[in-house]
């Protein structure tokens, strides 16, 4: 844990070092931002179920670096709340039970964007960005309500438990995860901003050893955040 967050503050200041030698007309901010997020799975193979959003949360320190006229780099370090909910309907000794399952992942995810800043006025401008990110799982939880009959990513044991992360067959999530990030906001002349923004995860998080076939399940967030930098 010691180790990924300080790979993370180390990559965050080198980014923000290079943006800062090569700004040209805007000076630099650092800001906070937090919202929620409707998180989902996209799978193939076994893990081509239908997934519901799972509510969660974001937390984002950034900073904006300017390399040009209204032009920004913003690497940042966040906090995500992942994950995604299956719901199920049997028959038990000829009653109808209802299930869920619900998988909660917490992650800390390095992006660094490109952010397009068009001003509107002296109100404050529009930001659009776009750009990779990395991502570390570090936790999670497996939890079901009801009678739930069937998961592919449940496994045989349909109690509470903790999510297992790594390569082998007997994890439930790969520990790594990259995509790309999506988003639009507006922000102040005060500092304060609200956006949304999607995360497009393109790693398998199905454990390699797990793997079989066509099976593939890829993370799907949409958050919403408002923020503030100075």
């Amino acid at each position: 844990m010691k180790k990924l967050l300080l790979s993370a503050s180390v990559l965050l200041l080198a980014t923000g070092a290079f943006a800062q030698s090569t700004m040209t007309s805007s000076t630099a901010r650092f800001g906070l931002k937090a919202g929620v997020n409707l998180s989902s799975y996209s799978g193939t193979g076994a893990y081509d179920l239908d997934y519901k959003n799972n509510v969660g949360y974001n937390v984002t320190a950034f900073g904006d670096f300017g390399v040009g006229n209204n032009f920004f780099i913003q690497p940042a370090v966040s906090l995500q709340n992942k994950g995604a909910k299956l719901e199920s309907t049997g028959t038990v000794a000829g009653s109808t039970v209802t299930g869920t399952f619900k998988q909660d992942v917490m992650a800390i995810e390095v992006p660094i964007n490109a952010v397009l800043r068009i001003p509107t006025g002296d109100a404050g401008a529009f930001q659009i960005n776009a750009g990779p990110y990395i991502g570390f799982n570090i936790s999670g939880k497996n939890k079901y309500t009801g009678t739930y009959t069937n998961s592919a990513i449940a496994g045989s044991s349909y109690t509470d438990r903790d999510v297992e992360f790594g390569s082998e067959s007997n994890d439930d999530l790969s520990s790594i995860d990259f995509g790309a990030n999506f988003g639009l906001a507006y922000r102040l002349n005060s500092g304060i901003s609200v956006g949304a923004n999607y995360g497009l995860g393109l790693s398998n998080l199905v454990p390699k050893d797990a793997r079989s076939n066509n099976d593939k399940l890829k993370n799907r967030v949409l958050g919403f955040t408002v923020g503030y930098s100075f």
